[in-house]
């Protein structure tokens, strides 16, 4: 009795070890694919290996972040406002479903900041107020949970730096934030090869500018 619970053992971490690195690899597989994507086509494509990828590692968040992070950047990327609605739908639904796995999430919230001004491009006048406070809030929960994440404060120095001076942005404000984000990119330790690490680049060009 005891050598055949001993087997049943082995043979269940044997089974959980080789799920464990299915998932590392298909992951890993469609991060490359995801950092290599550069057009709307490219993006629908990685968002649908992870939206996959998600359907079976329903306890993973990262796939589900990913999915909604590839239909983000296609809404940035979409040149007609009446189709940018339905890609952010897309990308709301996945954050939803990570948020009920990982509600303490630094990166989601993060993500969540990255989608709102997307929503509010569509059109400003009607969206700005609502939308800018939902972003600030998203961005000071990420800051909170996490004050080492950079992209929570590359972020913010987007916004501060496309806002009016006489609503307290610009670039003499953004700049700052641009700078601690650049330090915290600097310093920062991805828990794993698959964390987020999307950023830097794009902080490090408007920080040139400035």
């Amino acid at each position: 009795m005891k050598t055949l619970m001993t087997i049943l053992y082995v043979t269940l971490n044997l089974i959980t070890c080789a799920k464990g690195n299915q998932y590392e690899e298909a992951m890993s597989d469609a991060v490359e694919k995801l950092n290599q994507s550069g057009n709307i086509h490219e993006f629908q494509d990685a968002a649908n290996t992870f939206e996959r990828i998600s359907l079976n590692e329903p306890t993973k968040w990262l796939p589900l972040y990913y999915a909604a992070y590839s239909y983000i950047v296609i809404s940035y990327q979409e040149q007609e406002m009446s189709k940018k609605d339905p890609y952010l739908d897309k990308a709301q639904g996945f954050l939803d479903k990570a948020f009920k796995v990982a509600p303490e999430e630094s990166e989601l919230y993060a993500l969540q900041a990255f989608l709102y001004p997307s929503r509010m491009i569509i059109d400003p006048m009607t969206r700005g107020m609502e939308y800018i406070g939902k972003l600030n809030q998203a961005l000071d929960k990420a800051i909170q949970l996490n004050p080492e994440n950079p992209r929570s404060y590359y972020l913010r120095g987007i916004i501060l730096l496309n806002m009016p001076e006489a609503m307290g942005g610009g670039a003499a404000v953004a700049k700052p934030l641009f700078q601690k984000a650049k330090e915290k990119y600097e310093n920062l330790v991805p828990e794993s090869p698959l964390s987020p690490n999307w950023g830097k680049e794009q902080n490090d060009a408007e920080l040139n500018k400035l």
